[in-house]
């Protein structure tokens, strides 16, 4: 394969070097990067590491790359994670542009990327330091305290303070915890405290197993036209639409359980009924579960969904107690897992800047009510920070007045800088906060691409909070395309094969293959 041999050779960011060559193409559109990073298991056993990016362009169009799916030795360590990880931005030349890190909630994901790195130099300069401490009590044990620094190593001292404490934060706030699976687990420990909801569920579950495995039960569920669905573990909503399938079969015959050869226990009427319930408590969470799975665009509507969904799981009288008791579980869990989320910053930004819910969630939520000056002074200074006072046109001076000599004048600065006060973006917050809502199925994208003109500070926000994906399922496709590729008659596949097959067949559309 002349043209895979020739094409691929980014494929592995440790054995390579360069700028990603003809691939790097794409990179080179973003000014800052969002990585998403899982890891997956191939049939043949091999593990592999799929990081990938994501950013919108000045042209507010989304793109996500693949930027490895290298094979990963030897144990999942934090360490060995973030070497590779490293390895690949150092490949790709994008070092220092990644604005976060999306992943699952697993050890040793959250430890790559949050604990603060101790280099060889740190350690070097802490036996220095203890080194000379001993020395320095050696030689001035006689006098009363310790020797006075010099200004220089004060001024130093300082900056090497500072210099670790901004790094800390730079580190600490890169890793973002993915909201989906934080939502799986939200519900998988609802069920587990429920023991009704659990019983139910396990009987169900038993219940579609045990019709499976027949091949006269098979045919007999053809007939009414529904195939029974197995739950994934690891995918609440596929709990949701074995249940879903369960009702249907009910709805096309209430007898169906009698002409099935089965030993499973039957479903009763009553129990019918709060599967029935079920549902209607567990559809708002798929729709949530759908929106965030969406490459780019939804990340603001995470906070939003807690108030609306604490509403949606607690305030129907008409649910059975049973029911009603796993929805309040349910919204407490979810309120206590997405806690997190409401002192990033990114996601606060997000949040208020998505003109589906605008300021509108924060009247709405309790936790945060108070908190609606806070979050739009962050606004404001981010919009600030993002828009340097020196890139800010003068819409007053006339179109050759930048080429024209001009004398000193007094006071003159005053009439350079006077656009350029926080005020001016508090008049564009104004504007945006103030203009009607969108519909909740607006695509957020495209109404910053059609109003980053009217918005031109805001959407330069814009553009950095919403490349960031609500959830590592860019990752997760990554691995559904592995699969496909590395089906049963290609389990033979060296590893680093199936790395460079999987990165053209991801990248094939970004990279218009």
């Amino acid at each position: 394969m002349p043209m895979l041999q020739h094409r691929a050779g980014f494929a592995h960011a440790s054995s390579s070097g360069g700028d990603g060559g003809w691939a790097a193409k794409p990179v080179k559109k973003g000014d800052g990067f969002v990585v998403s990073a899982d890891i997956w298991t191939s049939r043949r056993g091999h593990s592999f590491l799929g990081i990938v990016a994501s950013f919108i362009d000045g042209a507010f169009r989304g793109h996500t790359i693949l930027l490895s799916c290298d094979h990963i030795k030897g144990h999942h360590t934090a360490e060995r994670i973030y070497h590779m990880y490293e390895s690949v931005l150092k490949y790709w030349n994008v070092e220092g542009r990644v604005i976060r890190v999306v992943t699952d909630s697993a050890s040793n994901m959250v430890k790559a990327f949050t604990l603060f790195p101790v280099t060889e130099e740190d350690e070097l300069t802490d036996e220095g330091a203890a080194g000379a401490s001993s020395s320095s009590a050696a030689e001035h044990d006689e006098e009363d305290g310790p020797p006075a620094l010099s200004q220089i190593e004060v001024e130093e001292v300082a900056a090497n303070v500072e210099n670790m404490i901004s790094t800390y934060f730079t580190v600490s706030s890169l890793h973002l915890r993915c909201p989906i699976h934080m939502l799986q687990l939200a519900i998988k420990d609802a069920i587990n405290e429920h023991d009704s909801i659990n019983r139910l569920l396990v009987k169900v579950g038993n219940l579609v197993r045990s019709v499976k495995k027949s091949t006269l039960n098979t045919e007999q569920t053809d007939r009414l036209g529904v195939r029974p669905t197995s739950a994934c573990i690891t995918r609440w909503s596929s709990q949701l639409q074995m249940i879903d399938s369960v009702l249907r079969l009910f709805q096309k015959d209430p007898l169906w359980q009698t002409k099935m050869k089965t030993s499973a226990a039957h479903i009763t009427l009553n129990e019918v009924r709060q599967l029935t319930h079920l549902v209607r408590v567990l559809a708002p969470l798929a729709d949530l579960t759908n929106n965030l799975q969406k490459e780019l665009g939804n990340l603001g509507m995470i906070l939003p969904a807690v108030s609306e969904l604490k509403s949606l799981l607690t305030d129907d009288a008409a649910m059975p107690m049973m029911i009603a008791a796993f929805g309040e579980i349910l919204a407490n869990n979810i309120s206590s897992r997405y806690g997190r989320y409401y002192t990033d910053k990114h996601i606060l930004l997000a949040s208020v800047l998505d003109p589906r819910f605008k300021s509108e969630w924060i009247l709405r939520d309790e936790s945060v009510c108070n908190r609606l000056g806070e979050i739009r002074e962050l606004l404001v200074e981010e919009t600030g920070r993002l828009n340097p006072a020196h890139e800010t046109p003068n819409p007053d001076a006339s179109p050759g007045s930048e080429s024209e000599p001009k004398g000193a004048r007094l006071f003159g600065s005053y009439f350079s800088e006077q656009l350029r006060t926080p005020e001016d973006t508090k008049g564009e917050d104004e504007k945006f906060l103030s203009s009607p809502r969108q519909n909740p199925d607006a695509d957020v994208i495209q109404f910053w691409m059609e109003n980053s003109k009217l918005y031109p500070r805001l959407s330069k926000v814009a553009r950095v909070v919403f490349s960031i994906p609500s959830g590592s399922a860019s990752a997760e496709r990554v691995f559904s395309a592995a699969g496909l590729v590395s089906r049963n008659h290609r389990t033979s596949l060296k590893p680093q094969i199936l790395s460079r097959l999987v990165l053209l067949k991801v990248n094939s559309k970004e990279l218009q293959l």
